[in-house]
């Protein structure tokens, strides 16, 4: 099972967790403990009931209650309103300690008295995915072919038409309760569509998750940032064009991974292959957790963890941060 280092806030107030489900809650500070960080455990990334028994932390045996948002309560003539930006929470129990975990970090207490909980059994994914969605075309030396009918040892064709090997390929279906919480808006996929960045680039519409990245290709990029090929992280493209499917509520992502960083044709668009950092030839490299999409792959997908086959961690390309491929937007803009 891969693990996380996750941020969490002891919870020792009387309430139990069913209690914390059945309304909203009014907890006053003084029952939270000081935060610290430790090791979750977990199969898929994702938290539910049906981790009851199988997840931990630090070793315990974890206990999920539930998810929702909590917004700083503040005393007005005597009575705890909520007031303030609400944060997404993650909720859950392991030795007998109830713990909040805020996954986009803690609401802002000042002047606060209590957190007001809004808390459901939903289940919670505590990594982005970095994939793309079913239903992608993939070029290959024998043509296009779905994500989902490639297998080990298939080859696929870069943006070059150079073949490469699959060494590994993972799927994984998950919900999208979007309205519970605004953070749920992170595992939503980006459309691109078709055409966006010219006559058949892509050739139909391409849905990625919002951490993949799509090369853009031209002057704009050469001017920019020195080179005609970068690869930019598909929800900076987001915009007048790009978009993301808000329509979903289930969305089944698949990602490849090949001997090394491969630019892949999908849809027509070029697109990267999984970018993992590096992987040893007995054991994952402990330094490639903090690599871009390392961690949410390996939680995504735990049979990566077990893999034996070497990966060269190079890309050829340069990466662009989210705000760096911003100032792309208007030339996806202009070319469509």
């Amino acid at each position: 099972m891969p693990d996380a280092n996750v941020s969490v806030t002891p919870y020792n107030g009387s309430l139990i967790g069913a209690q914390l489900l059945s309304a909203q809650r009014t907890l006053v500070l003084n029952n939270f403990g000081s935060s610290f960080s430790g090791t979750l455990t977990d199969n898929d990334g994702t938290l539910s009931d049906a981790d009851d028994g199988l997840s931990s932390f630090n070793g315990a045996s974890l206990n999920y209650i539930g998810s929702g948002t909590v917004q700083p309560g503040v005393n007005v003539l005597g009575v705890t309103v909520p007031l303030g930006v609400a944060k997404p929470v993650v909720v859950f129990e392991a030795g007998g300690q109830i713990y909040f975990h805020f996954p986009q970090g803690p609401p802002n207490l000042l002047g606060a008295v209590a957190l007001v909980t809004n808390i459901t059994s939903a289940p919670y994914s505590v990594f982005n995915p970095v994939c793309f969605v079913e239903g992608t075309w993939i070029a290959t030396p024998d043509g296009d072919r779905l994500i989902e009918t490639l297998n080990v040892g298939d080859q696929v064709n870069d943006i070059d038409g150079a073949p490469h090997e699959i060494l590994w390929i993972g799927g994984r279906r998950m919900d999208l309760p979007i309205g519970l919480c605004p953070d749920y808006v992170r595992w939503l996929p980006v459309r691109v569509p078709a055409e966006a960045f010219g006559p058949g680039c892509p050739t139909r519409d391409l849905l990625v998750s919002q951490q993949h990245r799509l090369m853009i290709e031209g002057s704009g990029p050469e001017l920019l940032f020195g080179d005609a090929r970068v690869l930019v992280p598909a929800k900076a493209l987001l915009g007048d064009v790009v978009a993301l499917d808000r329509d979903l509520r289930q969305v089944t992502y698949y990602h490849i991974l090949c001997r090394r960083h491969v630019i892949l044709m999908a849809n027509g668009l070029p697109s990267e292959s999984l970018y993992p950092g590096p992987v040893a030839k007995d054991a994952i490299a402990q330094d490639a957790l903090a690599r871009p999409g390392r961690e949410e792959a390996e939680a995504l997908f735990s049979d990566l963890a077990d893999m034996r086959v070497p990966f060269q961690p190079h890309s050829d390309y340069p990466m662009l941060r989210i705000r760096e491929g911003r100032m792309l937007r208007p030339v996806a803009r202009a070319a469509r």
